[in-house]
């Protein structure tokens, strides 16, 4: 039933980077749209809007390269097995016209001819390097061989003679006349790798770069060397390290290079001289991968996959940069007044949103070494954390400044599974694999050893009361300060078919919802002695439930799961069929979930998204 629920807003995963390899950018015809790959998917997402995206996610693979047609009607995008799928861009159904097995390895750049009827592919293949042919039927429309290692980059002349240039892992550019193309010179300019060739937007020169630092410039019909780009400061090459990218402006006159030197440079090309370098920070992360030119935008991205607006005119400041996530996300917490977001990650980086807008900031340095396995948040702002490094960390004023933050962090003994906070910050619960414990404004209050592994953990609103979630099948209640003293007493035991997964109290502490393993999501009452509240069994998703959040008026439980659905129950009609959100997140589990107002809901996949619901209610 789609007219129950409706997709509002979408924060789009980063782009997935490769250390040392290129990242291919493309764009929509008209400049408007920014094109890239992460996981199985392919992002579309508005430059102007970055909060408005696309995602394409039919691949079964990891997808490495996507490129949009010069007529706007078809996307090609190529994956890890070496298969291409061209698909529809016009429909938000995105039908698929046709896929291609081309090489028999990842896939490194895709590239359409000027009148949207060809692709040429280039990648890491066994028999054969690339491959050009028609994109309706697949018909070979000739031979790229003439390269002796794998092909990086491919771009095709947008005029007659058409020609179609590559740069290989053998160091050399080839040029290909046709159609039907076929090999015509080899040029051995530079000394190692070539990352990128790329056209100028009237065909008549072309530019190469590699990972020897070099950018060589040539003529677009026969490949005669026009010269180099020299930056005096770069012992006779463009950048100090290697040319990851390259892209021309609109109107061909300029060319903007990426750099593992991190930085970006703007050349004019007819007085091959430097004109604007971008500086962008000096940790590894900050090394340039990719970069697109586009009609209102000058893009660059980074290895940690942040997507940074340039301004020729104030290159030391950035127009704006996009953060966010490219690894799976892991961690969910809403602040009480429903403005930030904030998400953990498989590798330990936290994120603030704005729930509203989408605008992101990374908290800086990282909180945790390795994934994020609970977040939760205190009205006062102090935001608690706990990663696979086996540590909790307390971050105070995570509503300010969270550049460079001071988390107060102390070593567990053994790893936790989640963490929750009350609602002033004064008490939170951490509950890890051997242990259970309970924090005071920061300091250990109990810490008391448990016989079962403990899988998640949930505070009453009251602060008195802890619901730990087991491996063993079981949900525990237990009561702090129960027999006096800070001890922690076990008042109630509850038994599921399945791990328990996740468990919440309800905004008013009278209700209590858990998931399991066994695709089960069961409400208490926990004024009534635990006594089940739904009338039938909830068992709609149709894997692990992953995940739980209660609506500020405790009536609505929402669920997330392995299932890749999203589903919203209502306690006062529990015998009835829920609201059931299909593929919210599509072919990725939901990870975390939260309501941001009576009828909006917040989810965050392993596919990096993060995806705003409204829901009729």
């Amino acid at each position: 039933m789609a007219d129950e629920y409706a997709q509002v807003a979408s924060f789009a995963t980063l782009p997935r980077t490769t250390r040392g390899l290129p990242l291919v950018l493309g764009a929509s015809p008209d400049g408007s749209k920014l094109v890239y790959c992460n996981g199985n998917s392919v992002i579309i997402r508005d430059v102007e809007k970055p909060s408005q995206c696309e995602i394409y996610t039919e691949h079964a693979t990891l997808t490495t390269a996507a490129k949009v047609s010069p007529s706007g009607f078809y996307a090609a995008s190529g994956d890890q097995s070496g298969k291409v799928r061209v698909w529809d861009t016009t429909q938000t159904t995105h039908i698929l016209k046709a896929e291609y097995p081309v090489i028999s390895g990842p896939i490194r750049d895709i590239a359409w001819s000027d009148d949207s009827k060809r692709l040429a592919v280039v990648g890491e293949g066994r028999e054969r390097f690339g491959h050009v042919f028609l994109f309706d039927t697949g018909t070979s429309n000739g031979n790229l061989s003439g390269q002796s290692r794998s092909m990086s980059s491919i771009d095709f002349r947008p005029t007659r003679p058409y020609r179609l240039i590559s740069g290989s892992e053998d160091n050399s550019v080839a040029i290909f006349e046709g159609p039907p193309f076929k090999f015509k010179t080899l040029f051995h300019e530079h000394s190692r790798f070539v990352h990128c060739v790329r056209y100028r937007p009237d065909g008549a020169l072309f530019a190469s770069a590699g990972a020897d630092g070099k950018v060589v410039i040539f003529e677009g019909g026969e490949g005669a060397v026009q010269g180099q780009l020299v930056d005096p400061a770069c012992k006779g090459a463009a950048h100090g390290g290697g040319v990851f990218a390259l892209s021309w402006s609109p109107d061909g006159q300029k060319l903007l290079t990426a750099s593992g030197d991190k930085t970006c440079k703007i050349w004019n090309v007819e007085s091959k001289t430097l004109e604007t370098t971008f500086h962008f920070g000096s940790a590894v992360e900050d090394q340039q991968l990719g970069c697109v030119w586009l009609k209102n935008a000058i893009i660059s991205v980074s290895l940690a996959g942040f997507i940074y607006y340039l301004d020729p005119a104030n290159p030391d400041k950035h127009a704006n940069i996009v953060k966010g996530h490219n690894k799976p996300i892991t961690a969910l917490a809403v602040s009480d007044d429903k403005r930030y977001l904030f998400t953990g990650d498989f590798e330990g980086n936290v994120t603030r949103w704005d729930a509203s807008s989408g605008t992101s900031e990374r908290v800086t340095p990282t909180l945790h070494k390795s994934q994020v396995s609970g977040l939760a948040i205190a009205g006062n702002g102090t935001l608690a954390s706990v990663g696979w490094d086996d540590t909790v960390a307390f971050t105070q004023g995570a509503f300010d400044a969270i550049d460079a933050v001071r988390p107060a962090s102390t070593k567990l003994n053994s790893q936790p599974r989640g963490v929750s906070t009350s609602a002033d910050g004064k008490t939170t619960a951490v509950a890890c694999q051997k242990s259970l414990n309970v924090y005071s404004g920061g300091s250990q209050r109990v810490s008391a050893a448990i016989n079962f592994e403990s899988t998640c953990v949930a505070l009453h609103p009251d602060q008195r009361l802890i619901a730990v979630g087991g491996q063993d099948n079981k949900l525990r209640i237990f009561e702090v300060g129960g027999g006096g003293g800070d001890a922690l007493t076990e008042v109630k035991q509850l038994s599921h078919n399945g791990a328990i997964t996740a468990v919440a109290w309800s905004p008013d502490g009278k209700r209590l919802v858990a998931s399991d393993a066994a695709r089960k999501v069961v409400p208490y009452a926990a004024d009534n002695d635990y006594a089940i509240i739904a009338s039938k069994d909830w068992t709609f998703h149709s894997a692990r439930v992953n995940c739980v959040a209660w609506s500020a008026d405790s009536r609505y439980v929402v669920s997330g799961g392995l299932d890749t659905n999203l589903i919203v129950w209502d306690t006062e009609k529990s015998g009835e069929h829920p609201i059931i959100i299909k593929g919210a997140h599509a072919m990725s589990p939901v990870n975390g979930v939260a309501w941001l107002n009576p009828t909006t809901v917040v989810s965050v996949g392993q596919d990096s998204n993060i995806k705003q619901w409204s829901i009729k209610l």
